[in-house]
């Protein structure tokens, strides 16, 4: 009787070991930046899908990979994720590209993702404020509720990408800062005139609210440009966002708010508004059926006061859209409250 305890014991361990080496196989350490190019989850287990502190990965954001959940052709990586706990989450490859290597730290010279003034395009990106706080209705920006202010009918800056085609999403944190702080508050404060701080707020509401975006999008995108101080960076990328609304795109939102839009009704508005060319050179972002995001490519050499359709057509092109073929205009204010 002992000996058959024995023997089942010695199986049940090893087939625990076997399992537990299975496991280790499992995982192939990799090392490298994980850019996302959308909203994803990022999963403490992937297998469960738990995220017990709904932890997000943000489109445009890079990340430090060091894991994958195989050595070919991986399905998933496992990054850093500042902002979460725990830090360490597994992406699906779905939600973005890695890049080995360290392309934003390491490099030096003509091929480095963090040396400022290589950019030779640019990305103008601008939320649909209510539709971004229905999938983050945690952020602090998200108590701005008032139907009358100008997030309810505009797009908002989320900010202006220098780009470098070579380096992908990567190129970014070219000044003193080299990596994301796990809190934009946590970024040295960008100084800007008590007047423009004001402008600013308007067209990027979490300024008003204190939350940090236009630091992280400073020490994170505005570095990489050798042309303009802070304040100047910012004062180009509030023109550009006004010139978009106000060449009809904020008008045509506003007449769909609470309704179903066909995307390819957006994208014949925006040619009509902002050149044939455009409907090429957007990227457009949607989380839940509703549309959150735009992204516009632009051409080279900004110069404060350029004419945003000029800069679009003579702008590389620009896809990967999610949204299907309609999308939702969700109105200002929480669908739960």
């Amino acid at each position: 009787m002992m000996s058959r305890w024995i023997k089942n014991a010695a199986l049940v361990c090893s087939v625990a070991v076997g399992f537990f080496y299975a496991q280790v196989l499992w995982a192939a350490p990799v090392s490298g930046i994980f850019t996302a190019e959308r909203f994803c989850p990022a999963y403490v287990s992937k297998n469960k899908q738990t995220n017990p502190d709904s932890a997000q990965i943000v489109a445009g954001e890079r990340y430090r990979a060091f894991e994958a959940n195989k050595s070919d052709n991986p399905g998933w990586y496992r990054i850093r994720v500042p902002s979460a706990e725990p830090k360490e989450r597994w992406v699906s490859v779905d939600c973005g590209k890695f890049q080995a290597g360290d392309p934003g730290g390491n490099e030096t010279g003509g091929n480095a993702c963090n040396v400022a003034g290589q950019g030779d395009s640019y990305v103008l990106v601008l939320s649909w404020q209510s539709a971004f706080c229905e999938t983050k209705p945690q952020k602090p920006v998200c108590r701005l509720t008032d139907p009358s202010a100008y997030q309810a009918r505009h797009f908002t800056l989320h900010g202006l990408w220098p780009n470098k085609q070579a380096c992908g999403g990567s190129y970014g944190f070219c000044g003193e800062i080299k990596m994301q702080e796990r809190d934009f508050c946590d970024y040295p404060e960008v100084v800007l005139t008590p007047l423009f701080h004001y402008a600013l707020a308007q067209v990027m509401p979490s300024v008003e609210v204190g939350s940090c975006l236009e630091r992280h999008e400073w020490h994170k995108h505005g570095t990489c440009q050798t042309d303009w101080s802070a304040e100047e960076y910012f004062q180009v990328s509030v023109d550009l966002t006004r010139q978009f609304n106000d060449a009809g795109m904020a008008y045509f939102m506003n007449r769909k708010i609470g309704r179903e839009v066909r995307t390819e009704d957006f994208l014949t508005r925006l040619a009509a508004v902002l050149g044939p060319g455009a409907r090429e050179r957007i990227k457009l972002e949607c989380e839940q059926g509703m549309l959150v995001e735009v992204q516009m490519s632009l051409r080279g050499g900004l110069t404060p006061g350029a004419d945003l359709e000029v800069l679009i057509a003579q702008a590389p092109k620009r896809s990967g859209s999610d949204c299907g073929s309609h999308f939702r205009v969700d109105p200002i204010g929480l669908s739960s409250q």
